[in-house]
């Protein structure tokens, strides 16, 4: 087993030659001005703030005026500068003075919307503001930027503000970690390549040191035009798989592995506050390293710390391999954690990259103890469970309902019961969690709602023992049936079935009685103002013209046949929008949602029929609504949206809506 490391030797003119060609498309801020927020756009109102201090004068200094005042324009995508100009003795378009005010500490600052004052139409790329300061009556004090080629000569200021282009734009960052390590990529001898088909091959560089290399190609592309590529070492060597890559307006992002094959990485980070506060560590002399099946119980040597008394080191590990281990002061079986026999540390190798924290000798005073046994000798019998290639972990309030916290078949346990030993937060000590198998909510115990397990630890002073043991998806407290996983099948057209199906579970083990079943009709999605559907009570129902230009719901009330209680929570499902056979949702068959994947921005064409959009993510909540639109064609930003699914339904006038899925990458 390897102990993943990087090599930082590069080619020095790759190097270079990546560096100049990226400091020629990224502007800096200049010294003198500051933009709040930093990623503020034209259309966005922002604050700029000028520095006389830092500013290039040739005529006297502003600093100390009772004001200054600012001639200026923007710089578009295309280069052009000095664009909607405002004169500093003028107002700009929306009347606002051009005036900087005081700000304290000898500067002067503005707040403003750059496309209102500078009359600057929607959709326009502007990537700069350039101008230049005076003292708002003539140019005898006229402060500007120092010129970096030939001080100490002035220029005027470009301050860059955060834009999307609408031009294609790749960029491409290949992870040759593994191909490294597998011996078929020296960083030292050996090239890189993009090459697409078509279009030629660009080099690719690591301005970073980090093995990941890198290229943006701005030139030459078509919109909207797919092309075909792969990454090559050298002259003749490519990859083993071919690649796609649609052009369309802005930056579209790349991030792969050589031949889409990634290096598995489990970091260990451990904490040594609390030995050093117990005088067993000091970070000064005494170091920290892991020593355990991964490394032949050899020892890591020295982890790194990486921040005070955090240390951390990654190893390349086998899926579904479990792996034993335990940390060490000064590589030493005499001061490790557990000494004289005691547990070793269990952890099953990872299918994706992953960090665990964890704290030596799992000392903490703000913590209690505590110790979960789950019995799974059941799944195991039945087939649900194989201990040799499924894992068990734990889920809940206490690890943010995803850590990877996995229990263990330990030999001092009975057969088949799985085990771990976790520190529970006394600030926290009411818990809420499930057991899962590999991981997965889908495998979890009482899926898609069901009840949650619930436990309170108490403080271990005089004895207590916090020990939890339980059966795998067995609650020796009565529970409610429920259902999940509500579907509606059938055509959704008036004079059509459909039938509603559903997934029934009961934790105790009761069987399904005589559930109760409901349908009803509403205008609106949501289901507000709805109305029942007297006299159907079965899982199937015929639409019919009352449905027209209705959502129509299947309501499932589920009731166990024995048990106390025996009935449950209703739920529901929807159908879309109901319509005669041959007419479709109007307004919608044009809309144009791209790119998808989308990186950091969706655009939308055709809309002219939609009044609000809706993005919701896959649990159901609404991460973007918009209201009131009014315009043929938008863009909507999603840089800040997590990786994932996501679903867009847009509204017309008449509260119909259509969905899209679209994936962020």
């Amino acid at each position: 087993m390897k102990n993943f490391t990087i090599k930082k030797i590069k080619k020095l003119s790759v190097v270079l030659a990546f560096f100049l060609m990226t400091s020629a498309l990224f502007a800096q801020m200049p010294a003198a001005i500051q933009v709040i927020p930093e990623n503020a756009t034209v259309f966005d109102e922002l604050t700029l703030i000028f520095d006389p201090a830092e500013a290039c004068f040739q005529n006297g200094s502003l600093a100390g005026m009772p004001s200054v005042a600012i001639h200026s324009g923007v710089t578009l995508i295309d280069g052009s500068t000095w664009n909607y100009v405002v004169e500093f003795n003028s107002t700009g378009v929306n009347g606002q003075a051009t005036t900087f005010e005081p700000y304290g500490d000898d500067k002067y600052s503005i707040t403003y919307t750059p496309s209102d004052f500078y009359g600057i139409e929607a959709g326009t790329v502007v990537t700069h503001i350039c101008g230049v300061f005076n003292n708002g009556t003539n140019w005898d004090q006229d402060g500007r930027d120092f010129d970096p080629n030939s001080p100490p000569d002035c220029l005027d200021f470009f301050i860059p503000l955060a834009y999307t282009s609408t031009d294609p734009v790749f960029a491409f960052k290949l992870n040759m970690n593994k191909a490294i390590n597998d011996g078929i990529f020296d960083p030292l001898e050996d090239d890189v390549f993009v090459d697409i088909e078509d279009f030629g091959a660009t080099v690719l560089a690591d301005p970073d040191l980090d093995n990941i290399y890198e290229a943006t190609i701005e030139e030459g592309l078509t919109l909207d035009e797919t092309y075909n590529y792969k990454f090559r070492i050298n002259a003749d060597v490519f990859e083993d798989i071919l690649r796609e890559i649609t052009a369309v307006g802005g930056t579209t992002t790349v991030e792969a592995w050589w031949n889409d094959e990634a290096i598995t990485q489990l970091t260990f980070i451990v904490n040594m506050f609390y030995q050093r506060d117990l005088g067993t560590f000091d970070p000064l002399v005494d170091f920290v390293d892991i020593a355990g099946s991964m490394n032949d119980w050899g020892g890591s040597g020295a982890m790194e710390e990486i921040d005070d008394c955090l240390y951390s080191i990654s190893y390349s590990l086998d899926a579904g391999v479990i792996y034993e281990y335990k940390f060490r002061i000064n590589g030493d079986w005499a001061t490790s954690e557990f000494p004289d026999g005691g547990p070793n540390r269990m952890v099953w190798g990872p299918s994706e990259s992953r960090t665990i924290t964890l704290i030596y000798d799992n000392y903490n005073p703000g913590t209690y103890p505590a110790t979960l046994n789950v019995d799974m000798n059941t799944e195991i019998t039945e087939g649900r469970f194989d201990p040799a290639t499924d894992y068990l972990d734990v889920a809940g309030s206490m690890n943010g309902w995803g850590d990877y916290d996995v229990l263990y078949d330990r030999d001092w346990t009975a057969e088949g019961v799985y085990t771990i030993d976790m520190l529970i937060d006394t600030a926290w000590p009411a818990l809420e969690f499930k057991f899962r198998i590999n991981g997965d909510w889908g495998n979890s115990e009482f899926p898609s709602g069901g009840p949650n397990r619930h436990w309170t630890v108490q403080d271990t002073a005089g004895g207590v023992v916090n020990l939890y043991e339980c059966v795998y998806n067995i609650i020796d407290v009565p529970y409610a049936p429920y259902a999940y996983d509500l579907s509606i099948g059938g055509t959704q057209l008036i004079d059509e079935e459909i039938t509603g199906a559903y997934t029934y579970f009961d934790p105790n083990g009761d069987a399904e009685g005589a559930s109760i079943y409901r349908w009803f009709r509403s205008p609106n999605e949501d289901g507000s103002d709805s109305t029942v559907i007297e006299g159907v009570t079965t899982q199937a129902y015929t639409l019919t013209a009352d449905d027209h230009a209705m959502y129509v719901f299947f309501e499932v009330t589920p009731v166990a046949a024995t048990g106390d209680p025996s009935v449950g929570n209703p739920v529901n499902t929807k159908t879309g929008l109901i319509w005669y056979a041959g007419i479709e949702e109007p307004g919608f068959e044009v809309i144009s949602i791209y790119p998808n994947p989308v990186n950091n921005t969706l655009y939308f064409e055709n809309i002219k029929d939609v009044t609000k959009i809706n993005i919701y993510n896959l649990i159901g909540q609404s991460v973007i609504n918009l209201e009131n639109i009014n315009s043929e064609n938008l863009n909507i930003n999603t840089a800040d949206l997590n990786k994932g699914i996501y679903f867009v339904v847009v509204y017309g006038n008449d509260n119909n809506s259509k969905t899209f899925k679209v994936i962020k990458k």
